[in-house]
């Protein structure tokens, strides 16, 4: 089989498992909205509350913002959390080979949920960093974060371990290339569809993401051992 026919059968497949999947991503990106307005809502209050007690210095005005981000803040990681799930479903669906229900999902989030706050917080400070010092770094850490994702829900191995592994899979060998070859194509054709349809991006981004988890599995970057 080319390479070409395996890129397509795998494209194929991508597609039929998110078929498969619809009912856990629809529920799982109305849990991404309901949480994003209760966090807009929240902000709102404190913001209108103190501002309407402000006595003209502005300081009570300056005050609600900082305590509604405050307030905020463990929604914004909440909100995080659920958005990662649309990556680590299609992880943990290629590792066990079995339909991620809903409730699947919500199992495997809160089952280790400290695991996966502290590979958030880790992830989030690297590439933040990697984008202050140079952009180039910041690229690099957002490259590896479908592998990064895929060896924190799947595997055993500590947060850290998980972290930098990701970056010899995708960066040592040409299979590990070709993934990031892949990504860039990706998110060039999300930037084309994004400028042609915007409802289409509701379709891609699914479908793309199960068709890297896929690749992942089947180049062998990440090391099974179901978690």
């Amino acid at each position: 089989m080319t390479a070409s026919s395996e890129s397509r059968a795998t494209l194929n497949a991508a597609w039929t498992d998110t078929l498969a999947h619809a009912p856990t991503l629809l529920l799982t990106w109305l849990c991404a909205i309901a949480v994003y307005g209760f966090t807009v809502l929240i902000g709102l209050v404190i913001s209108l509350v103190f501002t309407a007690a402000d006595d003209g210095t502005g300081s009570a005005e300056m005050l609600g913002l900082v305590l509604s981000n405050f307030a905020q803040l463990p929604f914004v990681i909440v909100q995080n959390l659920i958005g990662v799930m649309f990556t680590a479903i299609p992880a943990v669906f290629y590792s066990r080979s079995e339909v991620v229900s809903f409730s699947d999902a919500y199992a495997i989030l809160m089952g280790r949920l400290g695991r996966y706050v502290l590979a958030g917080v880790l992830y989030s400070v690297v590439a933040g960093v990697g984008f202050v010092l140079c952009v180039l770094p910041g690229i690099a850490v957002v490259t590896v974060l479908p592998i990064y994702v895929n060896k924190v829900f799947t595997t055993d191995d500590d947060v850290m371990t998980c972290f930098t592994s990701s970056f010899s899979a995708a960066f040592g060998s040409q299979k590990g290339w070709g993934f990031v070859g892949i990504q860039a194509l990706a998110i060039l054709l999300a930037i084309v569809t994004c400028g042609f349809c915007l409802v289409g991006l509701i379709v891609y981004v699914p479908v793309i993401t199960f068709f890297l988890q896929k690749y992942i599995v089947v180049n062998g970057l990440v090391r099974q051992s179901a978690a």
